[in-house]
């Protein structure tokens, strides 16, 4: 059995825990990695999550729910539809996150007196409270990330993504 991801092993090497050594941390080899900016663009957002989710504390929804809230607490009767546009979600993640909100009497789901395929979202006084909470949290959140960026980086900095996003999606076959 070789040793997987290691091209200098012999074939019939075998693994061996007794003197293994783990690879120093400080001169890991990460190949692609170092180049790949969609790993930085991850643990990024990662990090900008860990940070607003750490800030909203027991306010705290699941990820991408307080974009979903913002957006029914302001276009009350937002279609699902709206909402996947509007926040850049796919249909079942939009469902799945209407689900919990509904259940968690955050949000009440309504059909269209138009057609009765649609659903129209309007927040409910519990839903309209929790959003401002979180709202006024995130504000100290926006502020950090603004600190971090840099006030002279952050327009720069956020048309760089909206251009890397919009070339992205042109870009898709």
């Amino acid at each position: 059995m070789a040793a997987q991801g290691n091209r200098d092993a012999p074939e019939d090497e075998v693994l061996s825990y007794t003197s293994a050594q783990a690879p120093d941390s400080a001169t890991l080899d990460h190949g692609i990695l170092h180049e790949f900016v969609g790993m930085y663009l991850r643990r990024a957002h990662e990090v900008a999550y860990e940070d607003f989710r750490f800030r909203l504390g027991p306010d705290a929804l699941q990820p991408g729910y307080f974009t979903i809230l913002t957006l029914i607490v302001r276009n009350p009767r937002i279609s699902q539809t709206q909402i996947g546009a509007a926040s850049a979600r796919d249909k079942s993640s939009v469902t799945k996150a209407l689900r919990c909100m509904e259940d968690e009497g955050l949000i009440l789901r309504l059909r269209s007196a138009r057609d009765r395929r649609i659903h129209l979202s309007v927040a409910t006084e519990k839903g309209i409270a929790q959003q401002a909470r979180m709202e006024a949290k995130a504000v100290a959140h926006l502020k950090a990330l603004d600190d971090a960026i840099g006030a002279d980086r952050y327009a720069t900095f956020i048309a760089t993504l909206k251009e890397l996003i919009g070339n992205l999606e042109k870009m898709r076959p």
